[in-house]
């Protein structure tokens, strides 16, 4: 006979809130603590829906199921559910609520499953013994938390990354999973072929967090991340993991996000194997990368060290969208009412399966929202919340069929490598000299800033004193202009006769760059009639393999040659419009500034355009 079969499950917990939701949320974790089989997940249509299908085989039985996206409220709610088309279950699924109590959290759960008495009392005593290692293992975590900084619900960052964080700083094999050995013979042969530009401080954390996380965390470690963790600078520790990859401790692979979700729809371990166009089988869209905003570098473990294999349970888990703060669904024609502690700033409202978005800007917390989904979406704000009142959120579905809905914060973005960040890095351009796109793909960047430098007086220079020491003297060029650009984030792509191309984050730090290279060039050679000047420009363009290196072109390319070629000696160009750029405005303060117009071979329009030149004291 088919049942219910139900186990529940309370506890209160000597934590805040946002923490217990941060460790509770992580539900891919908590499967695998559970003792449950791992999936192997697929998107299909149903019902005109794209849904996850899953299969695994759990007690010796076959099961496939239909994993609909969970509801979730950030801090408060987390709920999911299986339902299932083959072997002896039905359905099954989990709820977890979240309340403030006295000194700390109540957390109540509850795990079912619907099927035959057999099957039913087995489960229960697995949901059983599972939901007691679930909250034995929150416990022990918030533990560790209260000596390892804990959780604010007031920082614009999400609580799971924050947890996460916490995560890693210790390890329990309930929490943390599976630890694979390190082959220490190898690590020892690869650290000698470590370069001495690494940095010393941040290898051996590196070293100390390949030998004792686990495999979940070393499938792909984020250099930036890891530096918030570690407290120390951000490109310190991405120009390590760089040399680490070289001797072979870690590798460098490039993970596509999705711009709609913002999960990772494929990695490829190089460049060459990235194409122009992405499918997300969870937003089922296609779209074309842009290698400044979807693209980051991430570093797993070298197989030679250790072989990790990280395994995915829970697909569905909150943890893997933490700047999702809710995620609701409605029966067809329905209404559901929640209360939302909702995040201040930029807000997206958007359905999955309609594909219907709004924005919202939040500048005080509302008292209420209506989300009204029907062959349109509206969402209306009304009022202003009490004072530490939730923002109660009505969802209204005038449709026939169930619809889902998400709300995210648009203004937080997680600490990624992306593309053009690391291309940009000298270390980059030195070590993965043939790191490029396949020939004949062209992938988008949306934004990226090129600087140009050209040598004056070079022909004169090899009248002057010979081939052989002017030369010399070029040679002495380039590796200053190499050194400064290194110094602002920045990297060469390559050099041309006398001219330098490099890249950078950002135009703020490109035209620091140049006005320091022709400080630094005129005190090193003015006294040879040796001088440098240089355009800087921001704008999209495309990433390419040209002469088997990576290469960019376009009309911002174009835009900052020119600009180059309308400099004088010892000064940089840039558009007028570019000191609009509260960042470019701080760096040139200090300069002169001369306004000129010009039109550059190749642009249309006539071009207002600014010589900048650093006042001599």
């Amino acid at each position: 006979m088919v049942a219910r079969y139900q186990v529940e499950f309370e506890q209160t917990f000597q934590a805040a809130r946002p923490l217990v939701w941060a460790i509770v949320a992580d539900t891919n974790r908590w499967d695998r603590a559970a003792g449950l089989a791992v999936p192997v997940y697929e998107w299909i249509k149903e019902g005109g829906k794209n849904l996850r299908l899953a299969r695994a085989t759990e007690l010796g039985i076959a099961l496939e199921w239909i994993e609909p996206p969970y509801r979730w409220i950030e801090g408060r709610h987390v709920e999911g559910e299986r339902r299932f088309r083959t072997g002896p279950v039905e359905g099954g699924g989990f709820e977890v609520t979240l309340e403030d109590v006295p000194g700390g959290t109540r957390a109540k759960a509850v795990a079912w499953v619907t099927t035959n008495w057999a099957v039913g009392f087995i489960q229960k005593m697995k949901f059983r013994s599972g939901l007691k290692a679930y909250f034995e293992g929150i416990q022990d975590l918030i533990g560790q938390s209260s000596k390892l900084g804990g959780v604010s619900a007031n920082k614009i960052e999400p609580a799971i990354t924050q947890a996460q964080r916490i995560l890693l700083r210790s390890y329990s094999r309930l929490a943390s999973g599976p630890r694979s050995l390190v082959d220490e013979v190898a690590m020892g042969t690869r650290l000698k072929q470590l370069s001495s530009h690494a940095n010393a401080e941040v290898m051996t954390r590196l070293l100390d967090h390949v030998r004792t996380r686990a495999d979940d965390d070393l499938g792909t470690m984020k250099p930036f991340e890891l530096a918030k963790l570690w407290g120390l600078p951000k490109q310190d520790v991405l120009r390590t993991f760089l040399y680490a990859t070289e001797a072979g401790v870690t590798d460098l692979c490039w993970q596509v996000n999705c711009p709609t979700c913002r999960v990772g729809a494929n990695v490829a371990p190089h460049l060459r194997d990235l194409k122009d166009m992405q499918h997300c089988g969870a937003c089922e869209i296609d779209y074309t990368i842009d290698f400044a905003r979807h693209v980051e570098a991430v570093f797993p473990v070298n197989r030679a060290i250790r072989v990790v294999e990280p395994k995915l349970y829970c697909a569905s888990s909150p943890a893997f969208l933490p700047h999702v703060f809710a995620q609701l669904r409605t029966e067809a024609r329905g209404q559901s009412d929640h209360d939302i502690d909702v995040p201040l700033g930029e807000v997206l409202v958007r359905t999955i399966w309609s594909k219907f978005a709004q924005d919202l800007v939040l500048t005080e917390n509302p008292a209420r929202i209506e989300i009204h989904v029907g062959e349109t979406m509206d969402v209306r704000t009304e009022g202003k919340a009490e004072e530490g009142k939730p923002t109660r959120v009505v969802l209204f579905n005038n449709t026939d069929d169930e619809v889902a809905v998400l709300m995210e914060r648009t203004s937080w973005s997680s600490d990624a490598v992306l593309g053009t960040v690391i291309t940009s890095m000298p270390e980059f351009s030195t070590l993965f000299a043939t790191e490029a796109p396949a020939l004949g793909v062209e992938l988008r960047v949306g934004q990226i800033a090129l600087l140009f430098s050209d040598l004056t007086g070079s022909t004169a220079l090899y009248e002057r004193v010979g081939d052989a020491k002017a030369f010399a003297i070029v040679e002495q060029h380039f590796r200053l202009m190499e050194e400064v650009v290194g110094r602002h984030g920045g990297g060469v792509v390559k050099t041309m006769g006398d001219a330098v191309m490099a890249s950078f984050p950002s135009l703020s730090l490109a035209v620091e760059a140049g006005l320091e290279m022709v400080e630094v060039h005129d005190a090193a050679m003015s006294e040879l009639n040796l001088t440098v000047k240089i355009g800087a420009h921001v704008g999209p363009c495309l990433c390419v393999r040209a002469n088997e290196r990576l290469d960019y072109f376009g009309t911002t390319v174009n835009v900052a040659a020119r600009l180059q070629a309308q400099a004088g000696p010892s000064e940089v160009v840039i558009t007028e419009s570019a000191m609009q750029d509260p960042a470019v405005a701080r760096v040139i303060e200090g300069t002169t500034h001369t306004l000129f117009d010009a039109r550059l071979k190749g642009i249309h329009a006539e071009q207002h355009l600014v010589a900048l030149k650093r006042t001599r004291s």
